[in-house]
């Protein structure tokens, strides 16, 4: 029990802090958290978009260079 305190408060501190601006608008948290969320994973998404394009590029130039 002793080692998860240091978590369960952590965890308590979070929720309290986060409470106030959860509890003004409820319909706006959710539409925020969700706009946030999707920021999020687009800049995740993006560089795996861009580095994949690239790699197939590179793979496509490189067969064609071998078939001459």
């Amino acid at each position: 029990m002793m080692r998860r305190l240091p978590m369960l408060v952590a965890a308590a501190g979070a929720v309290l802090a986060l409470a106030p601006a959860a509890s003004a608008c409820p319909s706006c948290s959710v539409g925020q958290g969700l706009e946030t969320l999707a920021y999020v994973m687009a800049f995740m998404a993006i560089p795996y978009i861009v580095v994949s394009g690239v790699l197939y590029w590179v793979r496509k130039l490189l067969a064609e260079e071998r078939g001459l």
